[in-house]
């Protein structure tokens, strides 16, 4: 990777966000508490989280320079001090539904074989309820696209099955599947599936006809036509439209996995919650935040490859 100077027109920037971390760290491990407070958490795994927060930025800020890197920084640390500074000054009277910095971090110390394993009862969830309708409703897509009879039944069909919010489906796609798990995999299914099929038919009405035409001329059948021609100048459209679809199956995951299977984020957070300990709901909500975002992160630079591939 190309390493870019940082210009100087930055430096107040990260200065600013240098002296917030530190001022976190400071404040963290030696300003005392102001009031008594139900439990008191070690504050090694809230410094973990702040200091790998702050080397991301560094990498970040100096390998592309970008100004909102510091934006985003200047106001996570700030975020951080306000709440670390309520909590000791005893501005925050509730424990229980909000915890400290220190007691929110702490749960990943003290859970990390639970949450590890429900990250990924969480992931295989979504890997197959999103490859089974990424799957089937490009397949059917490219059907229906290519012939107008499928598709006048289908399309008007998935219009109306679009406006229903996959998670209404829930309670009978419980009496249908044998197990939990295989109906938060058709809920995550139901999710991606329609806007899938959607997108690929629309794709395919935009293919130039020129293109077909020439495919005709050299003797290409139907079969031939959807997997050698069309379903190629789809592709980088299918790739482009994959973080998108993988929103809306994040939208439905935690809700699938709060239909009664005991493993997953969305149960660990639903757990929890019915024991009264917020700290450990709150954990939960970061732990998604975080996966969604690392996800988000990885298809969005297979999206930029493919758009610089595609051009």
């Amino acid at each position: 990777m190309k390493k870019l100077l940082l210009p100087k027109s930055y430096y107040l920037e990260f200065a600013a966000a240098t002296l917030l971390y530190i001022v976190n760290v400071l404040l963290t491990l030696f300003f005392p508490y102001f009031t008594a407070h139900k439990a008191y958490y070690d504050s090694t795994a809230y410094i973990t989280v702040l200091t790998t927060a702050y080397l991301i930025y560094v990498i970040r800020i100096h390998l592309t320079a970008k100004k909102s890197a510091s934006d985003i920084a200047v106001v996570l640390f700030t975020f951080f001090i306000l709440w670390e500074l309520s909590y000791k000054l005893g501005l925050i009277h509730n424990d229980l539904l909000i915890p400290s910095p220190e007691g929110l971090f702490h749960v990943f110390v003290e859970k990390p074989a639970e949450i590890g394993a429900d990250i990924l009862g969480s992931l295989q969830l979504l890997f197959w309820g999103f490859l089974l309708a990424v799957v089937s409703g490009t397949v059917l897509g490219l059907l229906a696209g290519w012939i107008p009879r499928v598709r006048e039944v289908l399309l008007p069909l998935s219009n109306v099955i679009t406006l229903i919010p996959p998670l209404m489906f829930s309670a009978y796609l419980i009496m249908i599947f044998s197990t939990f798990r295989q109906a938060a995999i058709a809920v995550i299914f139901f999710a991606v599936f329609w806007p899938t099929f959607q997108g690929m038919v629309a794709r395919v009405a935009q293919i130039d006809k020129a293109v077909i035409e020439a495919a005709r001329t050299m003797g290409v059948g139907t079969a031939g036509m959807l997997v050698k021609v069309i379903f190629p100048y789809c592709l980088p459209g299918i790739i482009k439209s994959i973080s998108k679809s993988l929103r809306g199956a994040f939208m439905c995951l935690s809700g699938a996995e709060m239909l009664g299977i005991n493993l997953g984020i969305g149960y660990f957070i639903e757990k929890y919650k019915s024991f009264a300990d917020y700290r450990c709901v709150l954990a939960g909500i970061v732990t998604v935040g975080v996966i969604t975002t690392i996800i988000d992160l990885a298809v969005n630079k297979v999206e930029s490859t493919v758009i610089r591939w595609e051009g």
